[in-house]
């Protein structure tokens, strides 16, 4: 709702001044900060545009402020991203970022924008607006300067870094403010309309600021006084918008928002200089303006494009010249809103995309950072849904290009849809209805006047209608369309009544109603998609992709998120901690443990409503406390030429006190550490409690990772990563390695209805084949078996003991278990039923079977950086709260690779199966030995891991189907290994 938004900018420009005019003749309110936790989409790139930027003087750091209500601090060497400033949000508009300013040394960050508290109320606030000081390198919230009456527009430092500017919307003008105590100086209220600009002259006595009165404003600041000089109406344009003085401070540039024009005008009496070039520039110039460190050169920017790229311009100026022939330098999709110049000559630019990038003096992009959401607009008719919403269809890029699927219910991404033989179905997908029999919607594609036979829709003056898609006729019982607007969600019925609407995310580009009625379906310019329950509009699910086209989270309005490898810390919670402290950001996989779960999210996809789920407190989970701070201390990055290496990591608490923590080689737990004996003060005056530890390890040849971990003291929120590289030079040990096997079976367990059939059979009969095709790839093979009253939790641990002696960095580990496994619905973690299991009630499950925490602690013993865990279980029908099938399985199995990371193949099949089993053997393990017989060998005779889960995954649910009627569909996830366990 703000002149920035990349589409037809002036109509949404109005609705702010509108707004802002109105919010100035309210009684004021009084708010605070939200404290539940807020979902965000965090990329590690701004997901909404790019308002303004800035640099420190030396040009080391970019920071970047957007709409998405984070500031971002860039390294301008290679555009990594440092850190996120998160002052405090809340709903709506509170939050968003219009305006960022750096002092010269880089040191202290200034941000400003829609930055009240009044519960989502566009009100004034009691105590008015905020401008945020940040210090950048820690990120903390150093100050607010509080009180001011409207929107913060832009802001400046002083050269000397000890004052700050910050210009303000509506009539509200100029302040200037002491950095050191927020102490306000000086002011000039006497504008008549929003500010957009200001900017110190180099000697730091002198600022410029423009209004959209139609007026630049000089100014002397001399001590504690400032002293208007001039205020005269720019030639170029009734609306100027951004001024800039040259580094000699005798020359102001211009832009303006009204017309292309930039004007150079006298920094001492504003009289105009020059007016480079712009009459073959259709559309807005004056938005990011910039003179290069030298001066000799004037950069401008805006809405301008040529060939579908919006364009810097270049001006050779010298002294009061007239400027020589411009250049124009292509460099992003989207409009320009900001520049800024650097020491060496290059220039940074920052966008509405949102993006930002880097430009030589001769104007070739060298650092680029592209949106980080896809772009749904103008792609109406290719928004399509199936019958029952479980499938849809879109594009990453406008006008529907790149267009992918996706299916909730097999939770599968397809981005080839024509070619992919095994990609999404498009032919029962449908398109949003848009006309139908007695319902013309006229002027509902981006205006603000949508008509039902010809009678106006009631909106929110200067809301822009943008999508819409009609009900099914005869189907819906009240509502008979959607529109979706900038602001709202709206149903209406057949008489154009409103019948529910709700608040959205971001502009609704598309919307379609699935076939059965149930599902309103929206495409959100924050990248979303959402589902809204159609009988009130209640959002149900949210879906978002990543444009790299393979990552992407699906959750429900609770919590609850499933997600591709890898992509769940693409989204977070943001807590505010008050209105004078910077707010706490926790990841989803953080809290992969807690809310982490597939089978819940598919229980919304087949209509379940998300309020019915578990309850999860995400307040009290996220009040638990931040995770430790983790960093290696020795050895340094690079080449070893030892095997063996001692790492040394420290642990500090953060807050939440130090629970577990797990270090994973090369994505394996390889060692997990408990307790806080140790506990140490570090840090002097900012003292924490740490704790060194160190923990000898073995490299495999090649490039390792190693990443530590570490949890909370209740275990609930893990730490960020922190990952040190080692290579380790030579090849592997001289030899062949060992083949390690444990095989865990049980058919007698002390409750006589659990019994089963075939698990000892299983195992040795796995174990006999294992050993007939392992002759030439291994030494020797060693089998370890526990059978029915062994298999107890204590045995169980000795026998990963007796393993942690024998088994070497080099050898190949091989885990089997047969018995009866289950998912609790509860937690949707694995468990194994040991023998002396006995079930009482739904939490027996919890307190008696072995967990995923039992077999972290003791599969980390286990030092093989080639593993293979086996999962032949059974679900039992004594467990009637307890089922394993399908999503649940997977769910189960993610979990369990994720605390262990060791490649694993599952399949827990029904009683019936269990009981009957095929040929002698379970069908899993029967479909196991087939493929180890030579069916899952490849042409070099090989049996691999990868092969021999292909064999299996398309074995077993044929046999199963012919055999029993039904499919059972074994779960993988081979964790990037696919090494060699036989030759035939």
């Amino acid at each position: 709702m703000h002149r920035f938004a990349c589409l037809r900018p002036h109509r949404l420009f109005v609705s702010l001044l509108t707004l802002l005019a109105c919010l100035s003749g309210f009684a004021a309110l009084a708010g605070e900060p939200p404290t539940a936790p807020i979902l965000r989409i965090d990329p590690g790139e701004h997901t909404a545009m790019i308002r303004s930027i800035a640099t420190d003087a030396a040009g080391r750091w970019l920071v970047t402020a957007s709409d998405d209500k984070t500031a971002r601090v860039w390294d301008l060497k290679d555009g990594r991203l440092i850190s996120t400033l998160r002052p405090p949000l809340g709903a709506g508009n509170e939050g968003k970022l219009y305006a960022v300013a750096t002092s010269p040394a880089g040191e202290t960050v200034a941000l400003g924008g829609w930055t009240q508290w009044n519960n989502g109320s566009t009100y004034n606030a009691i105590d008015g607006y905020n401008i945020y000081l940040f210090d950048r390198a820690s990120g903390r919230l150093l100050r607010r300067i509080t009180g001011l009456p409207n929107v913060i527009l832009h802001l400046a430092f002083s050269p000397d870094g000890r004052h700050l500017a910050a210009t303000l919307g509506v009539n509200n003008g100029l302040r200037l403010f002491d950095v050191a105590d927020g102490r306000l100086l000086a002011e000039d209220r006497d504008y008549g309309a929003d500010s957009y600009s200001v900017h110190f002259r180099p000697d730091g006595q002198h600022l410029v600021t423009t209004s959209w009165d139609g007026q630049v404003r000089l100014y002397r600041w001399a001590g504690q006084r400032l002293q208007r000089l001039a205020s005269e109406s720019a030639p170029g344009g009734k609306r100027p918008f951004a001024a800039r003085y040259a580094p000699d401070g005798q020359r102001i540039a211009v832009g303006f928002d009204d017309t292309a024009a930039v004007n150079v005008l006298d920094g001492d009496d504003l009289r105009l200089l020059a007016a480079p070039e712009t009459r073959d520039v259709n559309d807005i110039l004056g938005y990011g303006l910039a003179w290069s460190r030298d001066g000799r050169a004037l950069f401008a920017a805006g809405r301008a494009r040529q060939n579908g790229q919006h364009f810097i311009r270049r001006w050779a100026i010298h002294n009061n010249a007239d400027p020589a022939a411009p250049q124009d330098w292509p460099v992003a999709k989207e409009t320009i809103m900001d520049l800024t110049p650097l020491p060496d000559g290059r220039l940074v630019f920052g966008g509405a995309g949102p993006n930002w990038g880097v430009v030589t003096a001769t104007g070739q992009r060298v650092l680029f950072h592209a949106p980080a959401v896809a772009d749904f607009r103008d792609n109406h008719e290719g928004f399509t849904l199936a019958y029952d919403a479980a499938q849809v269809r879109f594009g990453y890029e406008q006008w529907g290009k790149s267009p992918a699927g996706f299916d909730s219910a097999s939770r599968r991404l397809s981005t080839e849809m024509s070619a992919d033989p095994a990609a999404l179905s498009t032919a029962s997908l449908s398109p949003p209805t848009l006309t139908a029999p007695g319902l013309d919607i006229s002027g509902w594609k981006y205006t603000t006047t949508p008509r039902l036979n010809g009678q106006p829709l009631q909106l929110d003056q200067y809301e822009t209608s943008r999508s819409l898609a009609l009900f099914p006729q005869g189907a819906a019982e009240r509502a008979a369309f959607v529109l979706g607007t900038d602001w709202s969600l709206r149903a209406f019925d057949r008489n154009g009544t409103q019948v529910w609407q709700q608040p959205v995310p971001g502009v609704v580009w598309a919307v379609n109603v699935s076939g059965d009625c149930r599902w309103v379906v929206a495409a959100y310019g924050d990248g979303t998609i959402r589902w809204h329950r159609a009988t009130d509009g209640v959002e149900q699910m949210a879906f978002y992709p990543h444009p790299d086209k393979k990552r992407w989270v699906l959750w429900t309005p609770n919590g609850y998120f499933d997600a591709s490898p890898g992509a769940e810390d693409l989204i977070g919670w943001h807590v505010n901690q008050g209105k004078d402290k910077e707010g706490r950001f926790v990841t989803g996989g953080q809290l992969y443990s807690a809310l982490y779960r597939p089978d819940l999210i598919q229980r919304v996809v087949s209509g379940e409503d998300a309020a019915n789920l578990p309850p999860v407190d995400l307040t009290r989970l996220l009040a638990s406390g931040d995770a430790p701070k983790v960093q290696f201390t020795a050895p340094s990055a690079g080449g070893l030429v030892s095997r063996d290496v001692t790492l040394k990591y420290r642990v500090c608490d953060a807050g939440g006190g130090i629970g577990k923590r797990v270090l994973r080689l090369n994505g394996i737990t390889i060692a997990l550490a408990e307790g806080d004996r140790g506990l140490k003060r570090k840090g002097g005056a900012q003292a924490q409690d740490c704790l060194d530890e160190e923990r000898l390890i073995s490299l495999q040849p090649g490039d390792n990772a190693i990443v530590v971990t570490a949890f909370n003291k209740t275990g609930e929120i893990e730490s960020l990563p922190v990952e040190l590289k080692l290579t380790l030079k030579g090849g592997p040990a001289g030899g062949k390695p060992t083949l390690h096997v444990l095989t865990l079976a049980i058919d007698k367990y002390r409750d006589g209805d659990l019994r089963l059939t075939y698990p000892k059979k299983d195992a040795d009969g796995l174990v006999k084949h294992l050993k007939a095709v392992s002759g030439t790839l291994f030494r020797e093979v060693k089998v370890h078996t526990l059978v029915d009253d062994s298999v107890r939790r204590g045995q169980i641990g000795a026998a990963f003991d007796t393993l942690a002696a024998t088994v070497q960095p080099e050898d190949v580990f091989v885990l089997y278990l047969a018995g009866h496994g289950v998912t609790d619905r509860e937690d949707g973690n694995y468990y194994f039923l040991p023998v002396d299991f006995r079930y009482t009630d739904d939490k027996a499950v919890r307190q008696q079977a072995l967990s995923n925490a039992f077999f972290q602690e003791n599969l980390a013993k286990v030092r093989a950086g080639k593993s293979l865990v086996l999962l032949d279980t059974c679900n039992s029908g004594s467990f009637q709260a307890v089922k394993t099938r399908g999503i649940e399985e997977k769910t189960a199995m993610a979990r369990l690779v994720k605390a262990t990371g060791r490649a694993t193949l599952m399949a827990s099949s029904s009683a019936q199966v269990a009981l009957e089993g095929y040929q002698g053997h379970g069908v899993f393990t029967w479909a196991l030995i087939e493929g180890l017989k030579g069916k899952a060998a490849g042409r070099d005779k090989q049996i691999t891991v990868g092969s021999l889960a292909d064999f299996v995954s398309e074995t077993l649910p044929e046999l199963t189907y012919k055999q029993f009627g039904y499919e059972q569909v074994p779960q993988r996830e081979l964790q990037g290994m696919n090494f060699p366990i036989g030759v035939r």
